[in-house]
């Protein structure tokens, strides 16, 4: 949580599984979560941090302006200072479309469509 002296304070900490995860980001104020996320890879269990950046429309605008710009500082600090590998970012306008999907896809390899080269149309009739 950043507070009106723009100083930033944990706000908690909760013991969830991805299924809960929205339910314990706040719907009302932007807020930067870090959730560590048990998946697999290549058949191995792995354990990858997700940092998730919310920030609802209703906030005020001050605090969508502050948190906007700490981001990066916030993203810097813990990997520097505490150590944390971040293996993904999410961003999302409010908690509810924090889903099990949402996460699980970020960590799906994605499938690339090729495309043959489309001509340019050429110029019309002068």
């Amino acid at each position: 949580r950043i507070d009106a002296e723009e100083t930033i304070t944990l706000a908690g900490v909760e013991d969830v599984d991805v299924h809960g995860l929205s339910k314990v980001i706040s719907e009302t104020e932007p807020r930067y979560s870090f959730f560590r996320y048990t998946h697999e890879v290549e058949g191995q269990a792995a354990r990858s941090i997700v940092f998730i950046f919310t920030c609802p429309s209703g906030s005020k605008v001050k605090e969508r302006m502050i948190y906007a710009s700490f981001k990066k500082v916030v993203m810097d600090t813990t990997t520097q200072e505490a150590g944390f590998e971040i293996a993904k970012k999410i961003e999302a306008s409010s908690a509810a479309e924090i889903t099990p999907e949402m996460v699980g896809e970020e960590f799906r390899p994605r499938q690339e469509q090729k495309q043959g080269f489309a001509r340019p149309k050429g110029p019309g009739k002068r």
